[in-house]
């Protein structure tokens, strides 16, 4: 499952030190006056897990009876229907949810934050052969672009369900849409980007 940034201990007298300093100088915190969390070069801007895992790798993932929201093929060991595996919206949420803000020029044209399944559960759960290199995905006008596989470790790549708290119906980009944590690891919001892709449909592991 998705690897959250391990928590820096800092030693007790020098926490208090900072406090000091922090009561006798103005600007002083991980926040600006609005309350927004700051962020470091590897973490996404308001990362946070929103919910745990229910299904986890291994596990049986039970049939859509939803409409179907995603569909996982090719070099994958794990099926639901047939030779795929598919999901309704409330079992991909099964998988654990996280959230984070980027700035979305492409869509929102602002900074936004999304909530979503990380991609990297999504291929753990489906048991993607440890050779396969590439995800062609697909939206729902038939759009195509293909994401490394490696993405999906390196970054928290994230299949969003939700912006800003709503869901995203079709006309909305949605009802899934990729997301990368522009804004952190060295990665830049981009003009426009083809990773970022709307309207995701499916997902071919090759």
């Amino acid at each position: 499952m998705l690897r959250t940034p391990r928590p820096v201990v800092v030693p007790v007298a020098a926490a208090l030190l900072v406090l000091a300093l922090c009561g006798a100088a103005a600007g002083c915190g991980g926040s600006d006056e609005a309350g927004t969390s700051t962020t470091s070069a590897d973490q996404p801007l308001g990362f946070r897990e929103v919910s745990a895992a229910t299904i986890e790798p291994g596990d049986a993932v039970p049939a859509p009876t939803d409409p179907v929201v995603l569909t996982v093929k090719g070099r994958i060991g794990a099926t639901n229907v047939g030779d795929t595996l598919q999901f309704d919206m409330a079992t991909l949420e099964r998988l654990g949810t996280i959230e984070y803000r980027i700035d979305d020029k492409l869509a929102e044209g602002r900074v936004a934050t999304f909530t979503g399944v990380p991609l990297e559960n999504v291929l753990e759960v489906a048991e993607v052969d440890p050779d396969a290199t590439t995800l062609a995905t697909t939206a729902l006008n038939d759009y195509t672009v293909d994401i490394p596989v490696a993405d999906a470790t390196k970054y928290p790549v994230m299949l969003a369900t939700a912006v800003d708290g709503q869901r995203m119906p079709v006309d909305r980009y949605g009802p899934v849409r990729v997301i990368y944590p522009y804004g952190a690891y060295g990665l830049e919001p981009p003009v426009a980007d083809e990773k970022l892709i709307w309207q995701l449909s499916s997902i071919e592991v090759r």
